[in-house]
């Protein structure tokens, strides 16, 4: 099948459709007014469009027009009001709306959309073809007063219970491109059968065992910050057969640093040079890589150590950073490992601050519930971006609409304009009449 087919907005919301039907049979709708299936798909809706008043627009049209938008484009049967949405959602399970990550990440694989997304090692034993999954985690609800039984809980300084919530992403990365595609998540809530509180090291080792029980065919390298560079979540890796690139600092990591000053001194590491760009712009590297070293003073887990320096044209250091790394380093691939490394930052330039700041409101609170509302409307959330992501390359209305409307928040707020405001036949007929195609004018 060709990816202008499978992976245009109705072959999407046709998938979300047809998985969220099948929760039907699951769930009590026989006491509900309206199906689990037509309040997850409002959601969605909801987040799609970044819209939290959608129902209510789309509640209008109903009482104008007999129907309305979210019926014609989303194949809703019923509009729920919004606090009917929020009551259900809260006793709906948060694993029947993450699955679709996965489900979606498949299909844009099958495709081969998810090759923009391969990175090379071009040298040494580990040479090959990989996608680089960087982990990371982030606050997108905080409240004193506000809370729910998912909520984490911490103490401050005056006594003061502060409860929020928390996720790990794990979104793939490239050396070289700001581009991220989200390929999973993961809350960090109370698990069951313990009481003590959950945190971002722990989600993300539940996070690695899920993502190469999904995709256990894929070749992957983790990346992330100091927190992972963590003796009991490296093995976890290994166990998994996943390779990393992970930063090290010297605050948490001195018998390591240590260690590769003492070989420095023995003049029994490597150091590499290169250069990048035309002579006015022009950048130099220097890595410096230490073999076996271990990562803590028990020595159990040995690791390859790599650091750099970046500098200006003029000589002015203006980067440093080190990691450590089960890759295989040589003088040949040492620059692609440090690419990897640095991607790891993309995740919050390129998605985190994007949900917050340009548009999905992800620090917005949309409805808290005391069961799993929030977890349900991140998924949601996660998913109308990941939707986002897709109809921005295989869908060609969108394409052009997005060409001829240069900023992207200007042709959001064309879009929830229209869809508040007009009937539509269809999400191609709502396109093709912003880019003045005459036959989609409705009647």
């Amino acid at each position: 099948m060709r990816p202008n087919q499978s992976l245009t907005f109705e072959a999407v919301v046709g998938l979300l459709r047809k998985h969220f039907r099948g929760l039907d049979e699951k769930s009590d709708n026989q006491r509900a007014d309206y199906l689990l299936s037509d309040i997850l798909l409002s959601g969605f809706a909801m987040f799609f469009f970044q819209e939290p008043s959608l129902l209510q627009f789309q509640e209008r049209l109903l009482r104008k027009k007999g129907r309305c938008n979210l019926q014609t484009m989303f194949g809703v049967d019923g509009v729920p009001k919004d606090s009917q949405m929020r009551e259900r959602l809260d006793e709906a399970e948060p694993e029947s709306v993450r699955v679709l990550i996965a489900v979606l990440f498949e299909k844009m694989r099958r495709c081969g959309w998810t090759k923009d997304w391969v990175n090379e090692i071009s040298d040494g034993a580990c040479a090959g073809s990989y996608y680089v999954l960087a982990l990371d985690g982030t606050d997108y609800f905080s409240s004193e007063t506000i809370r729910c039984a998912q909520c984490l809980v911490r103490k401050d300084n005056s006594g003061e219970l502060h409860y929020r919530h928390t996720v790990v992403a794990g979104t793939l990365v490239k050396a070289g491109s700001h581009r991220v595609l989200p390929m999973d998540a993961e809350m960090c809530c109370p698990q069951d059968g313990s009481e003590k509180q959950d945190c971002e090291l722990n989600g993300s080792k539940r996070l690695v065992q899920r993502v190469r029980r999904q995709h256990c065919h894929l070749n992957l390298i983790m990346t992330g910050d100091d927190l992972y560079s963590h003796v009991p979540f490296i093995e976890e890796c290994a166990r998994r057969r996943i390779h990393y690139v992970i930063v090290a600092k010297p605050s948490s990591h001195k018998e390591l640093f240590e260690w590769v000053e003492e070989l420095e001194a023995m003049k029994a590491t490597e150091h590499v040079s290169w250069s990048v760009g035309p002579a006015c712009q022009r950048k130099s590297y220097e890595a410096r890589i230490a073999r076996e070293v271990p990562l803590r003073a028990d020595g159990e887990l040995r690791v390859t150590f790599v650091e750099v320096w970046e500098r200006d044209k003029e000589g002015k250091q203006i980067y440093h950073n080190s990691w450590v790394t089960d890759v295989a380093v040589t003088a040949k691939n040492v620059s692609e490992l440090v690419g990897i490394g640095r991607a790891k930052w993309k995740i919050e330039n390129e998605q985190f601050n994007v949900q917050k700041n340009h548009g999905y409101h992800l620090t917005h609170n949309y409805g808290h519930g005391k069961k799993n509302l929030s977890a349900v409307f991140y998924y949601l959330n996660l998913l109308a971006y990941i939707t986002h992501l897709i109809l921005s390359k295989g869908d060609r209305l969108f394409q052009q609409c997005r060409q001829v409307i240069s900023r992207r928040e200007e042709m959001w707020n064309v879009l929830r304009t229209m869809v508040n405001f007009v009937m539509w036949e269809s999400w191609q007929q709502m396109l093709a009449y912003i880019l003045d195609d005459e036959a989609a004018l409705p009647p």
